[in-house]
C-alpha cells in the first residue's frame, strides 16, 4: 500500500505533531482557558474596540429633537408592558397601554439621547448605571430600547421620512446591537494588541497549510496524487 516510504512518514509526522498542537489548543493552558477560547476573547475585545459610534450617533440626536412620533408596539407579556412603559414614560415619552400593546409618543430626538446613554453605559460595562435608574436589569432596558426603535425605523420607512428612517437605523443597529451583544467585553484596540494579534493570524494560516501538507504527503506514500485533465494518476 505505502509506494513512497519517505513522503508517507513525513506525512504521518506532521499530522501527529499536528494533533498534539491541537490537544494542547483545547486545553486550559492560556489561565484556565483554552488557546482557542482565548484567541475567541480577543478577537471579541477588538472587534468591540472598533464598533464605538455610540458619541457620533449622539451628536445627530440634536437634529432631531422637536420632531414627535407615535407608533404601537408589542410586549411579550403584560409583565413586559409594565415595565417598558415604566421605561418609556421615565424619560419623557406618553404611553397608552391596552394589554400587551402599546402606543408610544414623544420627541425622537430626546428619546433617542436616553436610549443612547443607556446604550453607551452598557456598552463600557456600566449596566449597574441603568439598573440604578429604572430598576431593571440592563440588558432587558437595552432589549426594550431595542423593540422601540426597531418600530421606529419601520414606521418612518413606511412614511418614506429617510432622514428619521437612517437615524432610528443607527441607534438600532450602532449603539443598541453592539452594547447588548458586547456586554461584558472589555473593548481593545488593535494598536495595542498588535503583536498577540499579528501572531495569532500568523499561526492561523501556518496551521492551516500544517494540516495541509501532512495530509498531502500522506496521500503521496500512498500513491495518490492529482493529475491533470486527461491524464492517468499514479498507481
Amino acid at each position: 500500500m505505502i509506494i513512497r516510504k519517505r513522503e508517507f512518514f513525513i506525512g504521518i509526522v506532521l499530522l501527529i505533531s499536528f494533533l498534539v498542537v491541537l490537544a494542547v489548543m483545547m486545553s486550559p493552558v492560556m489561565n484556565g482557558k483554552t488557546v482557542i477560547g482565548y484567541a475567541d476573547d480577543l478577537f471579541n475585545q477588538l472587534t468591540k474596540g472598533s464598533t464605538c459610534y455610540i458619541p457620533g450617533i449622539m451628536s445627530k440626536a440634536k437634529n432631531f429633537e422637536g420632531q414627535n412620533f407615535q407608533v404601537t408596539l408589542e410586549a411579550g407579556d403584560k409583565e413586559e408592558a409594565a415595565k417598558m412603559t415604566g421605561l418609556f414614560t421615565a424619560v419623557g415619552a406618553s404611553v397608552a397601554a391596552q394589554g400587551q400593546k402599546l402606543t408610544v409618543s414623544g420627541d425622537l430626538g430626546k428619546v433617542a439621547r436616553a436610549a443612547l446613554a443607556d446604550a453607551d453605559a452598557e456598552f463600557n460595562n456600566r449596566g449597574d448605571q441603568i439598573k440604578g435608574r429604572y430598576g431593571l436589569e440592563s440588558r432587558e432596558v437595552i432589549y426594550y430600547w431595542w423593540n422601540l426603535f426597531n418600530i421606529l425605523q419601520k414606521h418612518y420607512k413606511l412614511e418614506a421620512r429617510a432622514g428619521e428612517m437612517s437615524f432610528a437605523g443607527s441607534v438600532l443597529t450602532k449603539a443598541l446591537e453592539p452594547a447588548y451583544n458586547f456586554e461584558g467585553i472589555q473593548a481593545a484596540r488593535v494598536a495595542d494588541k498588535a503583536g498577540v494579534t499579528t501572531f495569532m493570524l500568523a499561526f492561523y494560516v501556518i496551521y492551516t497549510m500544517w494540516y495541509g501538507f501532512a495530509m498531502m504527503f500522506i496521500f503521496e506514500g500512498l500513491g495518490i496524487s492529482a493529475s491533470a485533465h486527461g491524464e492517468k494518476a499514479e498507481a
